[in-house]
């Protein structure tokens, strides 16, 4: 097939698929910060932000995780003893995989989700599920680790930062979303593909998928939208926050 051949075939699918939503670009940290990718069946972002009162992570990916983890703390200068907080999006294997590289720190996650980070309850989906029958998940007990929940959108002030926290259920009972120094965080809340652009959570993945679409239009109105420049997946792919990007996460 010939590249210009390739190209047409392209754009005519994508017209076909009324499916031509602008790609989705690969993360970047505002000054100061650093984003980890890992590996797996998709990439798993992690986001480290240096604050007066340490380091904190959103999410701790998957495959890989713990070294190109550590290798973003040596960027900031720091080690895994200054991670003083991590805020999870949800509890799924491709999100938790540094755990124990900084398992001192503090574990915030909604209430709901509590019990599925420690163990104690099982994912709904049936992706998640099958997948568990395979190869049970490396999860912390709860005497390994700090889990600190909130049960509604909260605000954590971390020295002259602000991280605001948001209860997205569906994708898992206690999916949440992260807004910090302007990048929303959403987790799997939102996913991205080639093909249709940016949608709500997948269905095989998720515990509620009509919950989890519900949770994220409800989300927008919430927002200090003003103050949001970027958009960000869990799996590494962001959007600046246009009325666009809007149409097409509602789609």
């Amino acid at each position: 097939m010939s590249r210009l051949f390739a190209k047409g075939f392209s754009t005519l699918t994508c017209i076909a698929l009324v499916a031509c939503a602008a790609p989705a670009s690969r993360p970047s940290a505002a000054v100061g910060d650093v984003v980890a990718l890992s590996g797996g069946p998709n990439t798993s972002m992690v986001y480290l932000g240096r604050v007066a009162t340490g380091v904190v992570a959103i999410d701790l990916g998957w495959w890989g995780a713990e070294r190109s983890f550590s290798r973003a703390l040596r960027e900031l200068r720091a080690s895994p003893d200054d991670v003083t907080d991590v805020f999870l999006t949800h509890s799924h294997r491709d999100h938790i995989g540094a755990w124990r590289l900084v398992r001192r720190s503090r574990f915030h996650v909604a209430g709901a989700e509590r019990a599925m980070l420690v163990g104690e309850r099982r994912h709904g989906g049936w992706i998640p599920r099958v997948v568990e029958r395979l190869k049970r998940s490396d999860l912390p007990r709860q005497a390994q680790v700090d889990v600190r929940t909130f049960s509604r959108d909260t605000s954590f002030v971390l020295g002259g930062d602000t991280l605001f926290a948001y209860v997205v259920p569906g994708h898992t009972p206690g999916s949440a979303a992260y807004l910090f120094r302007g990048t929303l965080f959403l987790g799997d809340a939102a996913t991205y593909t080639r093909w249709s652009g940016f949608g709500p959570a997948r269905r095989g993945f998720s515990d509620d998928p009509q919950a989890a679409a519900r949770s994220l239009d409800a989300l927008w109105a919430r927002l200090p939208r003003a103050t949001i420049r970027t958009v960000c997946t869990a799996h590494a792919k962001c959007s600046p926050l246009t009325p666009e990007l809007l149409a097409d996460i509602k789609r």
